[in-house]
């Protein structure tokens, strides 16, 4: 196949994603305004500079439009309903496959009349949609995108690097001893609903009810000053440590090096690290999301709590560290969750099959993960 993506560059999602085609054989291309070198993929810049934004969309969509017909793809992959989704649209290339990613959905379309006309009209007209949660095609649906079309894909896990293994000397080099209770927080920096200062209280409510408690946070993005000052006024810095981006091999050695993983956005999808986690068998703590509440069952496979609740976080944070046969016991479970739904390769086949359906190369995209079959398996477990 000749396929064409539109997506965000230089992000380890979309290259993952289109290295998986490119690797198959399939002659790839994709287009984005963060261009940069993807191995064995041909980059097209469609940015646009000067003028306001909504001219700088209108000529990046004239881009797109040339880009499209030069290349002449047999199938159109466009990744975030925000901006890409729109010139996807636009562009009226089809068959498009439309793949959501997350605040795209949960967010944006909501925050004015435009927005919301937009991601209506993209979900309105993609030949098939794929998004990582059933909540999220949920979400889709009611604005507009086709049930029978929707198919949950995960980004997956790698489980040749994400599987546990001993990571002690990595922590050792951060500062923590084995005997220590290690908490990790790594999510990005740059948005408010990822709360991570509900975690900094949090911590520093456990620090002084267990003296084993040591904390770790990373970015993906964004400046972690502002949140080493909270932690400073918190009085946890000298218990934690706060660095910035891990390189994806040395975050499957963090989360090995970890005793307890902690993901409690107020706002996401199926986080790709709570996956990675449970694949390394962590203790987990997630927040109420039913993005998040596909994959852990509380109080055996993890503890759930209620985002922004610093109480409910600081008790499920005491219960890891008292109860050792817990904490193992859960780890066990949600990495056998995790190995029987989230393999990349596994997924990614899943997605191969959606492309040809869409092509009409095959009857019907992957039903076991399609959103009408996950109702009803949903209605099944009720």
């Amino acid at each position: 196949m000749r396929l064409a993506f539109l997506s965000i560059g230089r992000h380890i999602h979309t290259e993952r994603w289109i290295q998986w085609f490119a690797q198959k054989g399939h002659e790839c291309h994709l287009l984005t305004v963060q261009p940069g070198h993807v191995e064995g993929v041909t980059v097209h810049d469609i940015t646009s500079d000067g003028g306001p934004k909504p001219l700088r969309y209108l000529f990046s969509l004239r881009k797109v439009k040339k880009i499209l017909k030069e290349i002449q793809p047999d199938l159109l992959n466009t990744h975030f309903l925000t901006g890409y989704g729109y010139w996807g649209h636009f562009s009226g290339f089809q068959p498009n496959v439309l793949t959501v990613w997350g605040d795209d959905v949960y967010v944006t379309p909501f925050e004015n009349g435009l927005k919301m006309w937009l991601a209506q009209n993209a979900l309105r007209s993609c030949r098939a949609l794929t998004g990582d949660s059933a909540d999220i095609l949920e979400k889709c649906v009611e604005l507009g995108a086709k049930p029978g079309q929707s198919y949950r894909v995960l980004w997956g896990v790698d489980f040749e690097k994400f599987q546990p293994f001993d990571a002690g000397h990595w922590r050792r080099e951060l500062g923590f001893t084995d005997d220590e209770i290690l908490y990790f927080s790594p999510r990005s920096y740059t948005q408010p609903y990822y709360n991570i200062d509900t975690v900094i209280a949090a911590a520093a409510k456990v620090a002084q009810q267990e003296p084993r408690a040591r904390f770790l946070f990373a970015g993906y993005e964004g400046d972690p000053e502002p949140f080493r000052a909270k932690a400073r006024q918190a009085g946890i810095e000298e218990v934690m440590a706060m660095v910035g981006r891990l390189p994806h091999d040395e975050f499957a050695t963090a989360l090995n090096a970890c005793d307890v993983f902690i993901s409690v956005p107020s706002v996401d999808a199926t986080a790709v690290s709570l996956l990675e986690a449970m694949s390394c068998g962590a203790g987990i703590i997630i927040s109420s999301l039913p993005s998040s509440m596909e994959w852990i069952t509380q109080g055996e496979s993890g503890i759930i709590v209620t985002p922004r609740s610093v109480d409910e976080l600081a008790e499920a944070m005491l219960r890891f560290a008292k109860d050792e046969e817990f904490r193992r016991s859960a780890g066990e479970k949600a990495l056998a969750t995790a190995r029987k739904y989230a393999g990349f390769d596994a997924n990614m086949e899943f997605v191969e099959k959606i492309f040809r359906n869409a092509l009409g190369e095959v009857e019907s995209g992957p039903q076991n993960v399609s959103l009408e079959q996950l109702r009803l398996d949903e209605a099944g477990n009720t």
